[in-house]
């Protein structure tokens, strides 16, 4: 087993509007479509495309909608830990795209209805994360399902999304820890206006036990650190190729899927966030999720089009 994901699942209602509206306003859709999302969904088929061999671990609505599984089945992902909550509907995300910017809305539904930590132990899901590679797991399901999948895992992603205060126990498993500007800013109490800055924040935050952390910067690219001891950490800055972005819906989850599959095969820090980096560039040219991830031959192909790195002392 190469990849394991754990995480949400979702309904996602997207909107197309001329412009996202302000509090208390409504304005009207010029179209409406719906597809399968949620953090967890995305990154898993994001971690598929992108080559890697992927297990799925959620907690879906009782009689789902037929077109969920087929939909992952198709990406070539896993479903034999996607379990059925009896009496609970199947998340729904409520998703205003403009311009290439979006709003998003949860309603976590069967997301939130885990086992106890004992019943998990002796799940399907148990076994899979303990043969993985990588394990990867975000914020849309609870934080102690989170706290027990990193316990379990040989090696822990955790994207920090959405934000939320996080126990430190928590933090010094994940290899790496992945969050963007403003998830980043939630854990250090400060907004960097520049990579230079939000790699001195990945920095603290990897002297203060973090074994390694990854802040996404959107255009300005993505930063990460390593721990190398107790005192020391070597990083450094991968700026990001001039596109035109279409939709920025799921392109954090286009990364970290990239990322994982990358850190699954053996690459290293440097060269994960190079390959996601390219999966994130393309992933915003259309619109859409799902069907905007690249494949790992378009990934591949897109590389030569990411600036070099630079390192940070």
């Amino acid at each position: 087993m190469t990849v394991v994901v754990l995480g949400s699942v979702n309904h996602d209602v997207v909107c197309e509007v001329s412009r996202l509206p302000g509090p208390g306003e409504t304005i009207l859709a010029a179209e409406t479509r719906t597809n399968l999302g949620g953090k967890g969904s995305n990154q898993a088929v994001a971690a598929a495309k992108a080559g890697g061999q992927v297990e799925f671990v959620a907690r879906v609505g009782e009689d789902p909608d037929p077109s969920l599984r087929k939909s992952l089945c198709e990406y070539g992902v896993g479903l034999e830990a996607v379990v059925e909550v009896p009496g609970a509907r199947t998340g729904t995300a409520y998703i205003s795209v403009a311009a290439g910017e979006n709003q998003i809305v949860v309603d976590p539904a069967a997301n939130f209805r885990w086992e106890s930590d004992a019943e998990l132990d002796s799940s399907v899901a148990a076994e899979l994360i303990a043969a993985a590679e990588v394990v990867v797991a975000q914020l849309e399901v609870p934080v102690r399902v989170v706290r027990w999948t990193a316990r379990h895992a040989r090696r822990f992603i955790l994207n920090a999304a959405p934000a939320s205060s996080l126990p430190a126990e928590l933090l010094r498993r994940c290899d790496p820890l992945i969050v963007n500007e403003s998830e980043l800013a939630g854990l250090t109490g400060e907004v960097a206006t520049t990579p230079r800055q939000a790699f001195d924040q990945a920095r603290a935050l990897c002297l203060d036990g973090v074994p390694a952390v990854v802040a996404t910067l959107g255009a300005a690219g993505a930063v990460w650190v390593r721990r190398d001891g107790p005192s020391t950490v070597a990083g450094g800055h991968q700026p990001a190729p001039r596109i035109h972005s279409t939709d920025s819906t799921g392109a954090g989850d286009a990364f970290v899927g990239a990322l994982a599959t990358a850190l699954a095969e053996g690459g290293d820090l440097p060269s994960g966030v190079a390959f996601a980096t390219a999966a994130a560039a393309l992933a915003v040219q259309a619109a859409g999720t799902h069907t905007a991830y690249p494949t790992r031959d378009r990934i591949t192909a897109a590389l030569s089009a990411v600036p070099p790195a630079r390192e940070f002392a």
